[in-house]
């Protein structure tokens, strides 16, 4: 009997999972449809943009460049976006639909992370739940962060350098898929990867982690966080120095949220120990 409660539980609980799934799908569905419908704007004013010299951050170097005496550090005018190609029949098709997928996506992220946490909310203690905007704002703030950086930073720059970087005199060609690719690799990766504090601060919560871990494994963290770099950028140390340092931050914001949360695990285990 005590089985067969447990397995409707179990299926009770798959189905609830099932129908929010539904809804972050129905989400992604809405947000891909409105960005076919604005499609030539996103192509030119998003998708684009970053591969232009007329960018934001480029003048944002520039104007940096002069402030400082320096001078203008981008001099020459550019437009790396005519230059790509395709040589796939179908590459064009598939570069376009994996781009308006993933739009849609980080456009329905907000609703996504709503519906996920509206599946472990029953689960959590009062105390917890009381913290659940608060947590709600803290997963889309640093994912949303972790895109913009590497949108208006990495994939700029990165760009740029990687395709003026003409050592043997040859120069670059570069196709579509391959762009599109970088493009949703490098927003992704580092949005996912941005929200670093917020699993440190659930791990610690929870008892798997503790701030003596990630202080004395310090070394071994920052290898991790070269590899990490080196697998979601392109291969060259530029973009691999460009995305580290950020990380390395973001762990040490992590050691600070660790430390912070044990401390008041231990304060409160102390008053009980005092009332009791």
């Amino acid at each position: 009997m005590g089985s067969k409660k447990t397995n409707m539980s179990f299926l009770a609980h798959v189905g609830e999972l099932r129908g929010h799934l539904t809804r972050a799908i129905i989400a992604i569905i809405v947000t891909s449809l409105i960005a076919t419908y604005y499609w030539e704007e996103l192509v030119e004013f998003v998708i684009m943009a970053p591969l232009k010299s007329t960018f934001p951050t480029f003048n944002l170097f520039n104007n940096f460049g002069e402030w400082t005496g320096y001078g203008k550090i981008y001099t020459e005018s550019f437009d790396i976006s005519k230059e790509l190609t395709n040589l796939n029949p179908s590459g064009q098709i598939t570069s376009q639909f994996f781009a308006i997928i993933i739009c849609g996506v980080i456009l329905a992220m907000p609703y996504i992370i709503y519906e996920l946490w509206r599946f472990i909310n029953p689960a959590l203690k009062e105390s917890e739940r009381k913290y659940a905007g608060l947590t709600i704002l803290s997963i889309i703030f640093f994912f949303l962060i972790g895109v913009s950086f590497s949108y208006f930073m990495l994939l700029p720059l990165c760009t740029q350098f990687l395709f003026t970087y003409d050592p043997f005199g040859v120069g670059n060609t570069w196709t579509l898929p391959s762009y599109i690719d970088l493009f949703v690799q490098l927003l992704l990766s580092m949005g996912i990867m941005f929200l670093m504090p917020i699993f440190v601060y659930f791990l610690t919560a929870i008892g798997i982690l503790k701030p003596k871990f990630l202080k004395e494994y310090r070394k071994h963290a920052f290898i991790v966080v070269l590899v990490i770099a080196a697998a979601i950028t392109p291969n060259d140390v530029y973009s691999m120095i460009l995305v580290t340092i950020p990380l390395w931050i973001l762990y040490e914001l992590s050691v600070i949220i660790s430390t912070s949360v044990y401390k008041k695990q231990l304060r409160t285990k102390n008053k009980e120990v005092v009332k009791n």
